[in-house]
């Protein structure tokens, strides 16, 4: 959910604006990642936004994803994430799909049985932006907060490996 002023709310999926016990805001979720002693927190999002509360009519702010304090990255499914971009052929929304086929393997781009957070990063934005534009006629642009540098240390996090996939598959 997203408040006029642009806050974030997250709701569990049978979560609503009129329960709003349960909906809880990612500025909280962002104080306990600084908190946590890890070297880098990933935060990946595909969701769907929808308005809190105000005027229908009035202009709502744009989400306000203030990620990459200190040692945060995230990976947030589009800008405008009021419509879900979901098919029979996908069996998920873009996002998750290209975002497993990027595990998978598809995303290693050096072809060294590993998927780094910057090769999944590399292969996900473009693979959603194509997909959206070419099958649905919508424009969906995955954000990365804060934006990678090559010397980041979170471009560097292996994600998957592929050996243990393929290993993990067969059993």
């Amino acid at each position: 959910m997203v408040t006029p002023t642009g806050d974030v709310l997250l709701a569990l999926y049978d979560g609503s604006a009129a329960d709003s016990a349960r909906l809880y805001p990612l500025t909280d979720l962002e104080s306990a990642f600084a908190r946590l002693k890890a070297n880098q927190v990933l935060f990946l999002f595909d969701g769907m936004m929808s308005r809190l509360r105000g005027d229908a009519k009035g202009k709502t702010a744009s989400p306000r994803w203030e990620l990459g304090g200190g040692n945060t990255v995230g990976l947030i499914g589009g800008e405008d994430l009021t419509k879900g971009l979901e098919d029979d052929q996908h069996r998920h929304g873009l996002f998750t799909y290209y975002l497993l086929k990027g595990l998978r393997g598809e995303a290693d781009t050096y072809h060294n049985g590993t998927v780094t957070f910057g090769e999944f990063t590399g292969y996900v934005r473009p693979k959603v932006a194509w997909a959206a534009k070419s099958q649905f006629n919508q424009e969906r642009r995955p954000l990365l907060l804060p934006s990678l540098k090559p010397d980041n240390q979170a471009a560097s996090l292996v994600h998957s490996r592929l050996a243990a996939l393929i290993g993990a598959e067969t059993r």
